[in-house]
Protein backbone atom coordinates (compact mmCIF):
# COMPACT_ATOMS: atom_id res chain seq x y z
CA UNK A 1 0.00 0.00 0.00
CA UNK A 2 1.45 3.35 -1.02
CA UNK A 3 1.62 6.39 1.27
CA UNK A 4 -1.29 8.05 -0.61
CA UNK A 5 -3.41 4.90 -0.13
CA UNK A 6 -2.51 4.76 3.56
CA UNK A 7 -3.54 8.37 3.96
CA UNK A 8 -6.72 7.72 2.00
CA UNK A 9 -7.61 4.75 4.17
CA UNK A 10 -7.09 6.63 7.43
CA UNK A 11 -8.79 9.70 6.00
CA UNK A 12 -11.86 7.76 4.92
CA UNK A 13 -12.22 6.12 8.32
CA UNK A 14 -11.50 9.30 10.24
CA UNK A 15 -13.98 11.22 8.12
CA UNK A 16 -16.68 8.72 8.92
CA UNK A 17 -15.67 8.80 12.58
CA UNK A 18 -15.99 12.56 12.75
CA UNK A 19 -19.44 12.27 11.24
CA UNK A 20 -20.42 10.00 14.08
CA UNK A 21 -19.14 12.15 16.78
CA UNK A 22 -8.46 -29.46 19.19
CA UNK A 23 -11.80 -28.08 18.67
CA UNK A 24 -13.94 -27.67 21.69
CA UNK A 25 -17.73 -27.78 21.58
CA UNK A 26 -19.68 -24.68 22.68
CA UNK A 27 -20.61 -25.14 26.31
CA UNK A 28 -17.56 -27.30 27.06
CA UNK A 29 -14.28 -25.91 28.45
CA UNK A 30 -11.22 -25.36 26.29
CA UNK A 31 -8.09 -27.44 26.78
CA UNK A 32 -5.31 -26.42 29.14
CA UNK A 33 -3.23 -23.47 27.94
CA UNK A 34 -5.95 -22.42 25.46
CA UNK A 35 -7.51 -19.00 25.88
CA UNK A 36 -10.15 -19.32 23.14
CA UNK A 37 -11.23 -21.43 20.19
CA UNK A 38 -13.57 -20.79 17.28
CA UNK A 39 -13.59 -23.14 14.33
CA UNK A 40 -10.00 -23.56 13.18
CA UNK A 41 -8.86 -20.57 15.21
CA UNK A 42 -7.03 -21.52 18.42
CA UNK A 43 -5.64 -18.79 20.68
CA UNK A 44 -3.15 -19.92 23.32
CA UNK A 45 -2.28 -18.16 26.56
CA UNK A 46 1.24 -17.56 25.22
CA UNK A 47 -0.21 -15.85 22.16
CA UNK A 48 -2.34 -13.66 24.42
CA UNK A 49 0.85 -12.64 26.25
CA UNK A 50 2.61 -11.83 22.97
CA UNK A 51 -0.34 -9.77 21.73
CA UNK A 52 -0.45 -7.91 25.04
CA UNK A 53 3.25 -7.06 24.69
CA UNK A 54 2.65 -5.79 21.15
CA UNK A 55 -0.24 -3.70 22.40
CA UNK A 56 1.88 -2.13 25.15
CA UNK A 57 4.55 -1.31 22.57
CA UNK A 58 1.97 0.32 20.30
CA UNK A 59 0.10 2.34 22.90
CA UNK A 60 2.38 2.60 25.95
CA UNK A 61 -0.42 1.18 28.09
CA UNK A 62 -1.50 -2.26 29.20
CA UNK A 63 -4.49 -4.08 27.76
CA UNK A 64 -6.65 -6.59 29.57
CA UNK A 65 -6.78 -10.27 28.76
CA UNK A 66 -10.46 -9.92 27.88
CA UNK A 67 -9.78 -7.11 25.43
CA UNK A 68 -7.09 -9.14 23.65
CA UNK A 69 -9.25 -12.27 23.37
CA UNK A 70 -12.28 -10.29 22.19
CA UNK A 71 -10.27 -8.55 19.48
CA UNK A 72 -8.77 -11.83 18.28
CA UNK A 73 -12.14 -13.58 18.14
CA UNK A 74 -13.47 -10.78 15.94
CA UNK A 75 -10.42 -10.05 13.79
CA UNK A 76 -10.58 -12.83 11.21
CA UNK A 77 -14.38 -12.91 10.74
CA UNK A 78 -14.41 -9.14 10.29
CA UNK A 79 -11.59 -9.37 7.74
CA UNK A 80 -13.66 -11.93 5.82
CA UNK A 81 -16.72 -9.66 5.80
CA UNK A 82 -15.27 -6.32 4.66
CA UNK A 83 -17.14 -6.51 1.35
CA UNK A 84 -20.38 -6.17 3.31
CA UNK A 85 -19.46 -2.61 4.24
CA UNK A 86 -17.54 -1.71 1.07
CA UNK A 87 -14.22 -1.52 2.90
CA UNK A 88 -11.28 -2.05 0.51
CA UNK A 89 -8.86 -3.71 2.91
CA UNK A 90 -5.96 -6.16 2.91
CA UNK A 91 -3.63 -7.23 5.72
CA UNK A 92 -0.84 -5.24 4.06
CA UNK A 93 -2.72 -2.11 5.20
CA UNK A 94 -2.31 -3.10 8.85
CA UNK A 95 1.31 -4.03 8.21
CA UNK A 96 2.07 -0.56 6.88
CA UNK A 97 0.54 1.08 9.95
CA UNK A 98 2.73 -1.20 12.09
CA UNK A 99 5.78 -0.17 10.08
CA UNK A 100 4.86 3.49 10.41
CA UNK A 101 4.52 3.14 14.19
CA UNK A 102 7.88 1.40 14.47
CA UNK A 103 9.52 4.15 12.46
CA UNK A 104 7.99 6.80 14.73
CA UNK A 105 9.36 4.96 17.77
CA UNK A 106 12.81 4.68 16.22
CA UNK A 107 12.64 0.89 15.89
CA UNK A 108 14.25 -0.98 13.00
CA UNK A 109 13.45 -4.33 11.43
CA UNK A 110 10.18 -5.96 10.48
CA UNK A 111 7.04 -5.56 12.60
CA UNK A 112 5.98 -8.68 14.45
CA UNK A 113 2.87 -10.56 13.38
CA UNK A 114 1.42 -9.72 16.79
CA UNK A 115 1.85 -6.00 16.21
CA UNK A 116 0.20 -6.38 12.80
CA UNK A 117 -2.65 -8.32 14.44
CA UNK A 118 -3.16 -5.48 16.94
CA UNK A 119 -3.36 -2.96 14.13
CA UNK A 120 -5.60 -5.17 12.02
CA UNK A 121 -8.11 -6.03 14.72
CA UNK A 122 -8.50 -2.44 15.85
CA UNK A 123 -8.67 -1.08 12.31
CA UNK A 124 -11.36 -3.57 11.32
CA UNK A 125 -13.53 -2.89 14.38
CA UNK A 126 -13.18 0.84 13.68
CA UNK A 127 -14.19 0.38 10.05
CA UNK A 128 -17.25 -1.71 10.90
CA UNK A 129 -18.28 0.90 13.46
CA UNK A 130 -17.80 4.18 11.60
CA UNK A 131 -18.27 3.36 7.90
CA UNK A 132 -21.77 1.78 7.78
CA UNK A 133 -24.91 3.72 8.67
CA UNK A 134 -25.62 1.27 11.50
CA UNK A 135 -23.98 -1.51 13.48
CA UNK A 136 -25.89 -4.40 11.89
CA UNK A 137 -22.85 -5.87 10.10
CA UNK A 138 -20.60 -6.02 13.16
CA UNK A 139 -23.54 -7.12 15.29
CA UNK A 140 -24.06 -10.14 13.00
CA UNK A 141 -20.37 -11.06 13.28
CA UNK A 142 -20.46 -10.65 17.06
CA UNK A 143 -23.53 -12.90 17.27
CA UNK A 144 -21.72 -15.59 15.26
CA UNK A 145 -18.74 -15.33 17.61
CA UNK A 146 -21.03 -15.65 20.63
CA UNK A 147 -22.63 -18.77 19.16
CA UNK A 148 -19.41 -20.52 18.15
CA UNK A 149 -16.57 -19.36 20.39
CA UNK A 150 -15.37 -21.34 23.37
CA UNK A 151 -13.21 -19.52 25.90
CA UNK A 152 -11.28 -20.16 29.07
CA UNK A 153 -13.84 -19.91 31.88
CA UNK A 154 -11.53 -17.50 33.71
CA UNK A 155 -11.85 -15.04 30.83
CA UNK A 156 -15.65 -15.25 30.59
CA UNK A 157 -17.95 -15.85 27.64
CA UNK A 158 -18.40 -13.62 24.62
CA UNK A 159 -21.75 -11.77 24.68
CA UNK A 160 -22.72 -9.92 21.50
CA UNK A 161 -25.29 -7.56 23.04
CA UNK A 162 -22.93 -6.41 25.77
CA UNK A 163 -20.11 -5.97 23.27
CA UNK A 164 -22.14 -3.84 20.88
CA UNK A 165 -23.42 -1.67 23.73
CA UNK A 166 -19.90 -1.05 24.98
CA UNK A 167 -18.63 -0.54 21.44
CA UNK A 168 -21.10 2.30 20.98
CA UNK A 169 -19.68 4.00 24.05
CA UNK A 170 -16.07 3.53 22.97
CA UNK A 171 -16.96 4.89 19.53
CA UNK A 172 -17.63 8.30 21.05
CA UNK A 173 -14.15 8.42 22.59
CA UNK A 174 -12.49 7.17 19.41
CA UNK A 175 -14.32 9.55 17.11
CA UNK A 176 -13.36 12.46 19.34
CA UNK A 177 -9.74 11.34 19.03
CA UNK A 178 -10.13 11.21 15.24
CA UNK A 179 -11.56 14.72 15.28
CA UNK A 180 -8.52 15.85 17.26
CA UNK A 181 -6.25 14.45 14.55
CA UNK A 182 -4.79 11.51 16.46
CA UNK A 183 -3.14 9.15 13.96
CA UNK A 184 -3.89 5.89 15.75
CA UNK A 185 -7.34 6.76 17.04
CA UNK A 186 -8.66 3.43 15.76
CA UNK A 187 -6.63 1.57 18.41
CA UNK A 188 -9.09 2.87 20.99
CA UNK A 189 -11.67 0.41 19.68
CA UNK A 190 -9.77 -2.41 21.35
CA UNK A 191 -11.05 -1.01 24.64
CA UNK A 192 -14.42 -2.74 24.21
CA UNK A 193 -14.13 -6.27 25.62
CA UNK A 194 -16.90 -8.66 24.72
CA UNK A 195 -16.17 -11.21 27.44
CA UNK A 196 -18.31 -11.14 30.54
CA UNK A 197 -18.32 -13.03 33.83
CA UNK A 198 -16.97 -12.57 37.31
CA UNK A 199 -13.27 -11.73 37.15
CA UNK A 200 -11.03 -14.58 38.22
CA UNK A 201 -7.30 -14.47 38.87
CA UNK A 202 -5.25 -15.80 35.94
CA UNK A 203 -1.66 -16.97 35.87
CA UNK A 204 0.07 -16.19 32.61
CA UNK A 205 2.32 -19.21 32.80
CA UNK A 206 -0.58 -21.70 32.89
Amino acid sequence: MSVPRRRYLLGALAGSAVMLTGCAVPGQPVAANIAAERGDMVLTNQEVDALADAWTFATDREISRREIISLELLREPLAAATDQIGFDYTRSDARLYAEMLMEEKGETGEPSEELIDVMEGSLLVAAFTVLPTDLSAITAVAQDVEADAVTDTRAGSFEADGYIELLSQVATIATNAASAGETYWFLLFAGAPGLYDEDVAWIASE
